[in-house]
């Protein structure tokens, strides 16, 4: 992760996040604006980020509405919430309307920076806490990203690696990686547990 937008209508908490940040890792490059509209306004002058971070409580615009806006202008940009609420609905909300994760404002300095970059690599970010209160049924794939939910689905249907690779016609090294980043985030150590917990 080398470039990241944050919107906070507090400010002094969108600039206290670069501050730490620049402390945390000085290659990352952060912008704090008070608005989803401000925020709007850098992408257009500064081009996409790595993750846009939208305050879910801004007045006017909220995170949802403004991840929205930025969707319709920028399809591909990927853009995540920050909040001091953690609702498991609201949390989901957001996750169905396209955020990569939902961060609560509670997290130290090392997670938050993990968080951050799993978001930007195009993973998915959803406080344990959250998950746990979440009906299984409903959201069991969506702490995968969209290309690992592709391979999950053919993971839990016991497929090798090969025919993976067939299936979704992309190269076998790359359902390897994905098959580690799907095994590790379902918290199962091999390809047999994962096929019985996550068969449909």
């Amino acid at each position: 992760m080398k470039r990241l937008l944050i919107a906070d209508d507090h400010l002094m908490i969108g600039t206290a996040m670069v501050y730490l940040l620049k402390q945390l890792d000085p290659t990352v490059e952060a912008i704090a604006v008070g608005s989803a509209t401000a925020a709007m306004k850098a992408l257009g002058d500064n081009g996409t980020f790595d993750l846009v971070l939208l305050d879910y409580d801004m007045p006017g615009i909220n995170g949802i509405k403004g991840m929205a806006m930025i969707h319709e202008a920028y399809p591909d940009q990927v853009v995540g919430i920050i909040s001091g609420r953690t609702e498991p609905q609201l949390v989901k909300t957001a996750v169905d309307a396209g955020a990569v994760g939902w961060l609560p404002k509670s997290m130290s300095d090392q997670p938050l920076l993990h968080a951050l970059r799993m978001m930007a690599a195009g993973g998915r970010f959803v406080p344990t806490d959250v998950l746990d209160e979440w009906h299984p049924e409903d959201d069991r794939w969506s702490i995968f990203s969209d290309a690992e939910q592709k391979v999950a689905r053919l993971l839990a249907k016991a497929l090798s690696d090969k025919e993976i690779a067939k299936e979704l016609q992309i190269e076998p090294k790359t359902v390897r990686n994905h098959v580690r980043a799907v095994l590790k985030k379902a918290g199962t150590d091999n390809r047999t547990k994962f096929a019985l917990a996550f068969q449909e």
